[in-house]
């Protein structure tokens, strides 16, 4: 059995001193380290067994079986936590425990479970099926995240936001690894971590890459030599394990670890039935880099699977409040977008339907192409010098993100023109404050009022823009934070309205261009805004390679084909700031 401990700050007035209970969060789905790794265990009905809590789980002290203080009762899951009702018993033990907890000095939970199956994550572990087995009170802390009395009542709308950003991130992460629509259905259906969602994407990407490489091999050579796809795939994973791209090797990737790259040239070789026991190590380099393509491709599987890491290590940023797509080709990508259809009119008995007319808008961007070309020689692959070769695609993935972000910031803070001939944010559009403000109830309220009074193309259908997303430079993080923070006032006039209402993005890009404007923006899944677009087939950046020609050894060209744009200014709302 293993023990996580999770914190809470005690609420006093939970604690029922006649029927001696007090409801408590017992655990989450946020990572802690365990055993030296870290550790998350996925919350949904099919992963966690309930079978020890029917009737009441036991609640110890310390994890002492011999101590049961009490049951906690009605365990069941809320959303992506288990809570239940701590019930202390009538002995010494469990008196003096409850009197410490209402007293504040006992502050934390802790829970027994057994791990049934797992899978190695990004970072560690992920916990896919285990069973509760006992609560304990104790005095360690961990996860700030569960406790007592942090049922859904106070923590629910935070709690909703954060699972809709992990869905919005997990379909964007599908999108770009090229997936199908149902694989994104199927993670968030399993509650699993977008950090999960992401190295599933990148080992089905892996996957797919080799499968496509082998039968372009096969109908070149005209070979029926064995598939070598899981052994290339299995290289290219350890040598991004072995070279720092924190990535956790499977258990076929563990047979290679140790090897050395020029082995692994040889035996990719000799699979293909070319002997090469008397070759020399350049001979088997030039033999493997131009006699078939499988060393390219682990090379390339190798740098790939660096690059998506680093791609997809970045989730911050403006990003979050932009829909992405994919577009086709590189021709200004038009978003005609319909105005709402005319009010229905009572048809009398016998009278006719009488046609309406809807308003449409036009608005354009387009895909630009964006890379660099970088070589890594014959004589570092001789030398199994692959560090540099890792480290310089992860920096790609991670400059690929950084591009994008600056990209967005870039098209938000030059406030584009839109097809009307305005500013996006324009007093004419009703989405800019008449006089620029600091952050706080009454700023937030009059923009997040001006959002939901939005109209339609036609000048008269309220759309009801509701904001989701606090936009603001660095610069604002710490006022932002006390207005969205959750609170327990003790009167209605110091009741934060906004708590747990909005979801924060802070952008450090913002402040170099302001450090007091903020916005709000709709969920661009619902309302449209802001939109990024990828060319089709290729969401993301893409590594293409080739045998040198200016470099004794082999090129890498990392490439990007991106764009971005607004297609509606109703989503987004600006405040200059003061």
């Amino acid at each position: 059995m293993k023990q996580r401990t999770v914190s809470f700050l005690l609420d006093r007035s939970a604690a029922d001193p006649q029927a001696r209970t007090v409801p408590a969060s017992l655990s989450s789905q946020d990572p802690v380290t365990c055993c030296g790794a870290t550790e998350i265990l996925v919350h949904s009905a099919e992963s966690i067994d309930l079978t020890r809590a029917t009737g009441g789980l036991p609640l110890l002290f310390a994890h002492d079986q011999a101590q049961p203080i009490g049951l906690v009762d009605g365990v069941h899951l809320e959303g992506t936590r288990l809570v239940g009702v701590l019930r202390f018993g009538e002995s010494t033990k469990a008196a003096e425990v409850f009197a410490d907890v209402q007293a504040g000095i006992l502050r934390n939970v802790s829970i027994g479970y057994r791990v049934i199956d797992s899978e190695a994550s990004a970072t560690g572990y992920l916990v896919t099926r285990w069973q509760l087995y006992e609560a304990s009170i104790v005095s360690v802390p961990a996860d700030a995240s569960v406790g007592i009395n942090r049922s859904l009542e106070g923590a629910s709308s935070m709690e909703t936001q954060e699972l809709k950003t992990r869905e919005i991130q997990i379909r964007e992460a599908v999108l770009i690894g090229g997936l199908k629509p149902s694989d994104a259905e199927d993670m968030i259906r399993r509650n699993i971590s977008i950090d999960a969602a992401r190295t599933e994407v990148m080992n089905k990407m892996a996957a797919r890459s080799e499968a496509q490489n082998v039968t372009s091999r096969v109908a070149v050579s005209g070979a029926d030599a064995a598939d070598p796809s899981v052994r290339i795939r299995a290289m290219g994973e350890a040598l991004a394990c072995r070279f720092g791209a924190g990535i956790v090797p499977s258990d076929e990737a563990r047979n290679y670890v140790g090897m050395r790259v020029i082995d692994m040239a040889k035996d990719l070789l000799e699979a293909r039935g070319i002997s090469a026991n008397r070759m020399s190590p350049s001979e088997i380099m030039e033999r493997a880099m131009n006699g078939t393509s499988d060393f390219p491709n682990l090379l390339l599987a190798t740098g790939d699977r660096t690059l998506r890491a680093g791609y997809l290590s970045y989730t911050g940023g403006i990003k979050n409040a932009s829909r992405p797509t994919t577009a086709v080709d590189f021709r200004a990508k038009h978003r005609l977008k319909l105005g709402e259809m005319p009010t229905l009119l009572k048809v009398n008995e016998g009278g006719e339907f009488k046609r309406g007319s809807t308003a449409e808008s036009d608005e354009t961007y387009s895909l630009g192409t964006y890379g660099r070309i970088f070589g890594i020689t014959r004589q570092a692959l001789i030398n199994d010098d692959l560090g540099a070769f890792v480290t310089v695609t992860g920096q790609f993935g991670r400059a690929a993100a950084e591009f994008e972000a600056k990209f967005l910031v870039t098209l938000l803070t030059s406030n584009p023109v839109m097809a009307d001939t305005k500013a996006l944010f324009h007093a004419d559009h009703g989405n800019l404050a008449g006089a620029g403000a600091v952050i706080n109830v009454t700023t937030l309220g009059a923009a997040k009022q001006a959002m939901r009074l939005q109209k339609g193309l036609d000048g008269i259908t309220p759309i009801d823009a509701t904001p989701k997303y606090l936009i603001v430079p660095a610069a604002l993080e710490t006022v932002a934070l006390q207005y969205l923070a959750e609170t327990t006032p003790n009167q209605s006039s110091l009741v934060n309205p906004f708590a747990g209402q909005l979801s924060l993005i802070v952008d450090p890009r913002l402040d170099a261009l302001s450090a007091t404007r903020w916005y709000l923006a709709a969920d661009p899944a619902t309302v449209d805004g802001m939109e990024h677009a990828y060319l089709q087939g290729q969401e993301g950046p893409y590594l293409e390679q080739r045998i040198g020609f200016d470099v004794d050894g082999i090129e890498t060209k990392c490439r990007l084909d991106f764009g971005a744009g607004f297609i509606d200014y109703r989503g987004w709302y600006s405040n200059p700031g003061a």
